[in-house]
């Protein structure tokens, strides 16, 4: 077998048409992905699970196929977590946790810290559970993304879970928030993409509030590995980090960005993220997050 390149979570090895993937430490991780890729089977958007041994962690795939995605990939990539979402519903309760409500209360005392008025933002992010029972992938990102004329694929579902779909759809809205490479959609290929998902779907839905949650939450500002209940928000106060691409600032000033142009449906929270942006463009000399997207796979 031939060691290939992983996370710190795992090791993995190719074994002619077989993936040979064991999860390192983390037994609720392992049996999240199990059970999201069964659960997914039937889509044909994830490798099929061909052996797995409970003891060592160690589930053996399907290898799947990667070609070079096209230009306009992202709209393979909208279909796919279409398909992805669909595979679950309210029957599927409980095989997989729920998605977790952001907290609003670090990002509300990140913005007073900066001396920014929050100005009644506070009734607009008041989040609730959804009631969906989508699949999701949890970590829908460049790298996790395979692509054959077949469509798009994903891999990696260490952190799948139950809960609305629309919450990674907005990953290309609102710069692939959990991820290591974050850059800018261009508009018409974002647009399109949205379409194709709620086209697949059946159904069709605003996403600034999916964007919005993603802004208030401080562990979209770090790898998976430091998500341990730190407070990002204040700790982006003192100190700035570079996550591969682009730094924790530029994430911020870039989210705040997007978020200020949702005067219609959230009036009080896109006046808040404006005046943050403008603080913080005076306060912070960042590098912005680049504006034409380059795909890794």
């Amino acid at each position: 077998m031939k060691r290939l390149p992983s996370s710190q979570r795992s090791k993995v090895w190719a074994d002619g048409g077989r993936i040979v993937k064991q999860v390192i430490g983390d037994a609720a991780a392992f049996s999240r992905e199990v059970t999201a890729l069964r659960l997914a089977a039937h889509t044909g958007v994830v490798p099929r699970v061909l052996d797995v041994d409970e003891d060592t962690r160690t589930v053996v795939l399907e290898r799947l196929r990667s070609d070079p995605p096209r230009e306009d990939w992202v709209v393979d990539y909208a279909r796919g977590l279409a398909r992805l979402h669909a595979a679950t519903g309210p029957e599927h309760a409980g095989l997989l946790p729920r998605q977790e409500i952001p907290d609003p209360a670090p990002f509300l005392r990140f913005a007073r810290a900066l001396g920014v008025e929050i100005g009644g933002a506070e009734a607009e992010l008041t989040f609730e559970d959804t009631g969906r029972f989508d699949l999701l992938h949890g970590d829908p990102c460049p790298g996790n993304d395979l692509y054959t004329e077949r469509g798009a694929r994903f891999i990696d579902l260490e952190g799948a879970a139950l809960g609305d779909g629309l919450t990674e759809l907005v990953y290309l809205r609102i710069g692939f928030p959990t991820c290591a490479i974050v850059t800018e959609t261009p508009r018409g290929l974002r647009e399109a993409a949205e379409q194709v998902y709620f086209a697949e779907r059946g159904f069709t839905e605003g996403l600034e509030d999916a964007c919005v949650r993603w802004l208030v939450q401080g562990d979209a500002l770090v790898p998976r590995s430091e998500r341990d209940g730190t407070d990002h928000l204040a700790r982006v106060l003192d100190e700035d980090w570079r996550w591969y691409s682009a730094t924790a600032r530029a994430r911020l000033l870039y989210r705040t960005r997007v978020v200020a142009t949702f005067t219609d449906t959230h009036p009080r929270t896109s006046a808040l993220a404006q005046r943050l942006h403008e603080r913080m463009s005076r306060l912070w000399k960042v590098r912005p997050i680049n504006t034409v997207r380059t795909h890794v796979s």
